[in-house]
């Protein structure tokens, strides 16, 4: 199952940096974000439709969540940001005789 960036998400994102007095900028976003695949494109974006919003540090997260939630432009934006993933993906094709190991191999002599 695939999961994606919702604006419940960004609105609390969004709602602990006004909190903490942070100007919403885009090293702030993309530092909030670095667990989720966003283009450097998609930052700078989705940065200028949050401050087009005119989020203050008085509103609360659900009416932030509702402002992002009315904005058609994040909501095309969100909808593709997903998380990256943990670790290292190895993906192999082995044919033939020997082992298929992907990362360090031990050996263990049996003493």
């Amino acid at each position: 199952m695939e999961e994606f960036l919702t604006a419940t998400i960004l609105s609390g994102i969004a709602y602990d940096v006004m909190k903490c007095g942070v100007v919403l900028s885009i090293d702030e976003l993309k530092q909030r974000l670095k667990g989720w695949l966003i283009s450097d494109t998609e930052i700078v974006i989705l940065t200028d439709e949050l401050k087009n919003l005119e989020l203050t540090n008085q509103m609360s997260e659900t009416a932030i969540e509702r402002r992002i939630l009315d904005s058609h432009q994040i909501q095309s934006i969100i909808k593709n940001i997903k998380p990256a993933s943990e670790g290292n993906t190895i993906i192999q094709h082995h044919s033939g005789s020997g082992d298929n190991i992907g990362r360090d191999k031990i050996i263990h002599s049996g003493k």
